[in-house]
C-alpha cells in the first residue's frame, strides 16, 4: 500500500459468516409441514431453539448485546420489564425460528390460512406523483421498499400481491446459498424476483434501478452495511452510535423514486401486522442537495426501526452487534466512510 493511501474498509462481520443450518434440515421440516401440518412442525422449534443458544456464539453474544442497548433505553426497558439476561436469548432465537418456518410455509403455497392485517396498504396503491416516468404499463409507480431484518421480510409480498405490481427483492446470497436456494425450489412460479449482491455491485445496482423504472417495487434491508464497508453513515440508534448504509437512499435520490419503509410483524399464530409508512415522495434531488435529502431518510428510516424494536422487542433478527461496527471493534473503520 502507497504511504497515505486510505485503507480499503474491510468487508463487515455478516458477510463473512457462513450460514448455519443445511439443506437436509430444510427438507426434513418441509416433509414435516407436508405430512403432518404446521403446528407439529411448530413443536419442533423448542429444541431447535435451544440447539442454537448453547451452539451459537456470535448469535448469542450479538442478541445479548441488542438486548443491552434496548434496555438502557426508558422505552426498551418499558417494553422488556425485566433486565435481559438468557432467556431473552433463547426466546429471540425462538421467534427467529417462528418466522423461518412461516417463510417455508409462505414459499411452499400453505398459506392459505395466515392472516394478514395491513396497516398503510393504500401508501403502495396510490404513489404520489412525485415517481415521474417511474411506472410500469398498467400506470403503476415504482418504488423502492426499504426493510429490516424484522419479522418477515417474506409476508411483504401479500401487499404486492394486493397492489397488483411485481416486486423483486434484492438479497445478499453468498452467505445464504442454502435456503435461498431451498425456497427457490419450493415454488419457482411465485411472482417474485431475486436481485442477487455480489462483491462487485454495480451489476446489482443496474438491475435494482431498471426494475424500478419498469415501475416495479424493489424491496432492500437497510440493517445491513454494504459490503464494501464504504457508503455508511453513523447514527445514534437505541442510544450508541451505529453504522448504517447511505445505499438505498442515495439512489432513491438520483433516480427520483418514492421510499416507503415496512415491516410485517408477527402479531400472532399465522398472523401478521403489515405496517408502511411513505419516507420520500419521490422527484430527483440536485447533486449539491442530495447529502442532505439522504441523510434525512437514513435518519428516518433508522427512528422507525427503533420504534419498532421497542414495539417488538423480540422479532428483530439482524444477529450482528452493529455497535461494534461502529466502534471500530468488527470492522476497524468508525464513522462515516
Amino acid at each position: 500500500m502507497v504511504a497515505g493511501e486510505p485503507e480499503a474498509p474491510a468487508r463487515p462481520v455478516w458477510a463473512e459468516r457462513a450460514e448455519r443450518g443445511s439443506a437436509l434440515a430444510l427438507r426434513f421440516g418441509l416433509t414435516i409441514i407436508r405430512r403432518l401440518g404446521r403446528p407439529a412442525a411448530r413443536l419442533l422449534l423448542a429444541p431447535i431453539a435451544a440447539y442454537f443458544l448453547l451452539t451459537d456464539t456470535v448469535s448469542r453474544r450479538a442478541s445479548r448485546a441488542y438486548f443491552g442497548r434496548l434496555y438502557a433505553t426508558p422505552e426498551g426497558r418499558a417494553a422488556l420489564g425485566h433486565a435481559p439476561g438468557w432467556r431473552d436469548v433463547y426466546r429471540h432465537l425462538f421467534e427467529f425460528s417462528i418466522a423461518i418456518l412461516d417463510r417455508v410455509c409462505v414459499w411452499a403455497g400453505f398459506d392459505d390460512d395466515f392472516v394478514f392485517d395491513h396497516q398503510g396498504a393504500g401508501h403502495f396503491a396510490h404513489l404520489p406523483d412525485g415517481c415521474g416516468d417511474n411506472r410500469n404499463a398498467l400506470g403503476k409507480c415504482g418504488a423502492l421498499i426499504v426493510g429490516a431484518h424484522v419479522g418477515s421480510f417474506d409476508m411483504m409480498r401479500s401487499i404486492c400481491l394486493e397492489a397488483e405490481v411485481p416486486m423483486s427483492v434484492v438479497m445478499y446470497g453468498d452467505n445464504a446459498q442454502t435456503i435461498n436456494r431451498f425456497l427457490v425450489a419450493l415454488n419457482p412460479g411465485l411472482k417474485l424476483r431475486m436481485i442477487q449482491v455480489r462483491s462487485d455491485a454495480s451489476s446489482s445496482t443496474l438491475e435494482i434501478r431498471a426494475a424500478i423504472e419498469r415501475g416495479e417495487f424493489v424491496a432492500i434491508m437497510g440493517d445491513r452495511i454494504p459490503l464494501t464497508g464504504r457508503g455508511t453513515r453513523t447514527l445514534s440508534f437505541l442510544g450508541a452510535p451505529a453504522r448504517f448504509s447511505e445505499g438505498p437512499f442515495q439512489l432513491a435520490a438520483l433516480i427520483g423514486c418514492p421510499v416507503i419503509v415496512a415491516c410485517a410483524l408477527r402479531s400472532g399464530d399465522r398472523s401478521y401486522r403489515v405496517e408502511s409508512e411513505p419516507l420520500y415522495a419521490g422527484g430527483r434531488v440536485p447533486r449539491a442537495q442530495r447529502d442532505a435529502v439522504v441523510g434525512e431518510m437514513l435518519e428516518g428510516f433508522v427512528r422507525h426501526l427503533e420504534r419498532t424494536c421497542v414495539r417488538a422487542p423480540y422479532q428483530w433478527f439482524n444477529w450482528f452487534d452493529l455497535w461494534a461496527e461502529a466502534s471500530g471493534d468488527a470492522t476497524g473503520h468508525p464513522g462515516r466512510t
